[in-house]
Parts: C-alpha cells; structure tokens; sequence
C-alpha cells in the first residue's frame, strides 16, 4: 500500500475515532436532559444530530498563557508566514516529526517573520488503556505553557512516550516531566492534577477535526498541508516556508 493511501486510510480512521468521542459527549449531554425533563428530549436529540456535523462548541473561557487568537492553538511566535503544527502525545509518527522538526522550528521562532501555532489534539485518547491518554498529556502541557515551558515539556513528553493500548505516563510521571522541563513550585502541578485545560484540549481537538485536519502529525504552511513523512522533514518544513515568503 502506498504513503498516500496510507495516509487515507489513517485519516478517516482518526476521523471516526473523533466523531466517536463527540457523539458519546453528546450523548451523555442527551440522557442528562432527558432525566430532567422527558418532553424536552426530542429537540435535545434532534440537535444531537446538527452538532456532529456543525461547527465546534464556543471556546473554553480558561486558556493557557499564549493562546492564539481563536484559541484554538498556542502561539510561539507571530509573524506574516502561518505555520501550524497538530501533534497527538500518544502519536509514534508525531514523536519522529517533533524531534525531527525541534530545531527548524525554534529557529523559525527566534529568526522572526513566521507565526508558529502549536494545537496539541487528542485524537487517539481510544488508543490508551484506560482512555484518555492522549487529554492528559495535551492537558499537562498546556499547563507548561503557563509557566513558559510548552516547547521544553512537549519534547520531553515526546521523549518518554508510553506505548499505544497502556495507560500513558501516570499523574506523578507527568508532573515530574514538568521539573525536567525546569518548571518549579507547586502552580504547575495543581493544574495538571485538576486536568485544568482539558476542556481546551476538547475545543482544539474538534476545531481541528472541524477544519478537517483528522490525521497527525499534520504541519501546515499558510494553511496548505506539507509532507513530513518523508527523510528530511525539516527541510520539506523550509521549502514550504521559502516558497510561501515570495
């Protein structure tokens, strides 16, 4: 089977696995309502249909430090050229981009000119045992980004990446992932204990299924998907980013 009907294939795997988790939100939404009031329940579920297939809830109104605008990303840097990057925690192939991209990207920050929007999604939350893996992490790491450490706590997180169908790394793993990143005092890990921003993580997650981007890793350069699946990712990333310049 060849790269792009692989990357079909996945897409409409991880396509379905986020419709799956918002159908069950839904649903719970619908047999709560139902509870409190049986007549009401048919217009409940009359919507329940509309939203699975309209735009995403309004956003969070607690967002990490540097959300971008819309809120649906953390903003590195700012610049005339849009770069995004949606990485799953749990994704292998997202741990090989993000290693092989580290360095191309901290130089597009620090050189200036390009906006860097991180969106951390949980796509593969079925994919851990007990589910959830996948909002833990992006969770914690937003909490990171509070104390200035997203991109340090991301690369460790990639770094120790649990295996797909375990439990993921537990509460206290994450928290000490934190104190490797150089995050101190205890802000960072009442946060993660909380799971503070996985309402977040949902919003970004359906934001980005909603502008169908449904596999990861996904890089986009002024919103046209790039190929990082291939020997030499950054450069693929630096082309993108030069063409888009002229």
């Amino acid at each position: 089977m060849d790269t792009a009907t692989n990357m079909r294939a996945a897409d409409a795997e991880v396509r379905e696995m986020v419709h799956r988790r918002r159908r069950r939100r839904r649903a719970l939404a619908v047999s709560l309502g139902a509870v409190l009031a049986v007549a009401g329940a048919a217009l409940v579920g009359a919507g329940l249909v509309r939203a699975t297939n309209t735009a995403p809830d309004e956003a969070p109104s607690r967002v990490p430090t540097g959300a971008a605008a819309g809120k649906a990303g953390l903003a590195a840097s700012t610049g005339a050229v849009r770069v995004d990057l949606y990485l799953d925690y749990l994704c292998p192939e997202c741990r090989r981009t993000e290693q092989a991209l580290a360095t191309a990207v901290q130089d597009l920050v620090a050189n200036g000119g390009v906006s860097v929007v991180h969106h951390p999604v949980a796509f593969l939350d079925d994919r851990s045992r007990p589910a959830g893996y996948s909002t833990r992490a992006a969770s914690a790491a937003a909490c990171a980004a509070d104390e200035g450490k997203f991109a340090e706590y991301s690369r460790i997180l990639f770094a120790e990446q649990p295996p797909e169908q375990g439990p993921g790394l537990g509460e206290a793993e994450l928290v000490a992932a934190g104190r490797e990143a150089g995050i101190t005092g205890a802000t960072f890990e009442r946060c993660v204990k909380e799971a503070r921003y996985r309402p977040w993580v949902r919003y970004v997650s359906d934001v980005a299924a909603s502008r169908k981007v449904a596999l990861t890793p996904t890089v986009m350069v002024e919103g046209r998907r790039i190929d990082v699946t291939g020997p030499d990712p950054a450069a693929a990333l630096a082309r993108a980013v030069t063409e888009a310049r002229r």
